[in-house]
Order: structure tokens, then sequence, then C-alpha cells
């Protein structure tokens, strides 16, 4: 279907319509396009954490809020990079009530690799049966590796429970070595 030429610039004003619109459907579909393209590659990771054979989980936030009656659920994997051992801030507490167990044990943990470890020291008037290992809210990775250590085989992984043992603040897990 073709215009019939009219003399009176009907054609060079719907030529120039067009032109209009298409450049305003292009502009649309480019922004649409980077909208898409920040929605879909939200990932901030480096080069060099991208290279990582560590797994992480990386948890985004919600909208909608769980049912109450649920439980709450712990992540298998933490994000952020696992901490070595001889980075890991360790303090060895005795609640054996046997002299000398907590030393013994840190002297074990030191021979491992965890040499970041201040003095062992008695946790006084605590008294438990079998080993456990607590460490610090997102150090679940390192409480389990500590856990696996041949003089750690068996122990019980936990959380540092509210109050906590006694321990300056810098330490990231704890060690009760009990009976």
């Amino acid at each position: 279907m073709s215009r019939p030429p009219s003399g009176n610039g009907d054609l060079a004003r719907g030529a120039g319509a067009s032109a209009v619109k298409g450049a305003v459907l292009i502009g649309v579909a480019v922004i649409g396009g980077i909208f898409l393209l920040q929605r879909v590659n939200d990932s901030k990771a480096s080069p060099s954490a991208a290279a990582s054979t560590t797994p992480t989980t990386v948890k985004h936030p919600t909208t909608t809020a769980p049912p109450a009656t649920t439980a709450p659920t712990t992540p298998t994997t933490v994000a952020g990079p696992v901490v070595q051992p001889a980075q890991l801030r360790v303090l060895v507490l005795n609640g054996s009530g046997i002299s000398g167990q907590a030393r013994a044990m840190r002297t074990k943990l030191e021979q491992a690799g965890y040499t970041n470890q201040p003095q062992a020291n008695t946790w006084t008037g605590h008294q438990q049966a079998g080993t456990t290992v607590m460490c610090k809210p997102g150090l679940a990775r390192e409480g389990v590796a500590l856990s696996q250590q041949t003089a750690l085989q068996g122990s019980k992984v936990v959380p540092i429970p509210t109050p906590p043992p006694p321990a300056d603040s810098d330490v990231q897990c704890i060690v009760v070595v009990g009976t």
C-alpha cells in the first residue's frame, strides 16, 4: 500500500513519525535489557572468589516469612572464605576435672596446624562427658574441620552457648575436653 504523492509533505511527516516511533521503541528495548541484566546478574563475586573450590551458599533476602510452625533451619554451607587452621583462634578448656587434659589437647592441635591458640585453661566449675567443639556463628565449616582432627574424633560440634564459656572475645572456636 503506497501513498499517492500529494505534494503537501504528508509523506515526509509519515516517515519522520515512523523514525521517532522506532527510536522510542529501541530506547525502551535498551532500558528493558539493562534492567533485566541487572536483575539476572546480581552476583558480586570477584574472579578470585569464583576460582575457589570451596562450596558456598548465598542466602538472598525474601519478602515472605516462613510459617510460625516451622523449625529454624541451618544451612549446610556458609558463605565466605574458609579460615585456615593456622589463622583460626582456638581455645582449649578442661572440662574433665583431670589436670593437664586441656594442655595435652592444645599440644595435639598445634601439631595438626592449629597454632593460633592462647594458653589452655580450666573451665572452673564445669564438668562434662565427651569433648565438644564450639564455634562462633559463621564458622560451622571450621568447627567440623576441627572436630575431624585425630585428637578430636567423635567430638560434638555445637554453636557457642549463651552465656559463653570463659574466653577472650577474639577466640573463634572453643574445644572443651571432657572425661
